[in-house]
């Protein structure tokens, strides 16, 4: 009999994480999910922490929020050190990560390494299987951050992204027709998403809000009013 070990998950809340989530679920137990941030971070533009918190709570699975940066280090020595923290505290065998592509110079990897074992269920998933896999499993899925500048610097174009959801119609309508030009799976940074639910792990809750795009920089993203979590009905 094989024993389950305990595993992290690198969270943000997005598509990418919360499949690497389910995958891994059903072959090891996840203690703990891990959010890493900058010095004194209150949200992203892309994955809002306040979304972050409720997702945690629906999976009833611990979440800690991991700052990274310190004066006289490194980004990658302050990662190593605080995943060896946290390695230590939860007892962990394995840190999990969405990652599809070597988007960072293999940045996890290094962050992990002789630390740590890191595995990626994800990695270089076709993204037609990928978006299949998301729609068959019923994750609600909405698209919180898009980026003008890697939508052909399209502003226009950037808010038909921001507050739709990620569904088949969509990568039908939007996606296919600009295949060569954008990632259907936005894994190079054109558009993000957040998770609303997920039959299989959100223990029958869902994740409701208001809000409306606004442009910030080079960003059009998700500018939440009021989130909150809701049964199922």
């Amino acid at each position: 009999m094989t024993t389950k070990k305990r595993a992290a998950v690198s969270f943000t809340g997005g598509k990418d994480c919360t499949l690497a989530l389910c995958l891994t679920k059903a072959t090891h137990d996840v203690v703990v999910l891990i959010t890493f941030g900058p010095k004194n971070f209150t949200s992203f533009k892309a994955h809002s922490l306040e979304v972050i918190k409720l997702q945690a709570k629906a999976l009833d699975i611990p979440h800690i929020l991991v700052e990274i940066g310190e004066e006289g280090k490194t980004h990658l020595e302050c990662y190593r050190e605080k995943i060896a923290e946290v390695k230590e505290i939860y007892n962990l065998d394995l840190l999990v990560t969405g990652d599809i592509l070597n988007v960072c110079d293999n940045f996890m990897t290094r962050a992990t390494q002789d630390i740590i074992p890191l595995s990626c269920p994800i990695w270089a998933i076709d993204r037609n299987e990928l978006l299949s896999t998301l729609f068959s499993r019923g994750f609600s899925l909405l698209i919180t951050c898009a980026s003008i500048q890697k939508l052909n610097n399209d502003e226009s174009l950037a808010r038909q992204f921001v507050g739709q959801k990620l569904t088949p119609e969509f990568k039908k309508t939007m996606l296919e027709p600009r295949q060569g030009d954008v990632d259907m799976g936005g894994e190079m940074g054109e558009f993000h998403t957040m998770v609303l639910t997920v039959p299989e792990l959100y223990n029958g809750y869902r994740i409701e809000y208001e809000g409306e795009p606004k442009r910030e920089g080079e960003f059009v993203f998700m500018d939440f009013k009021g989130v909150r979590l809701v049964r199922d009905e």
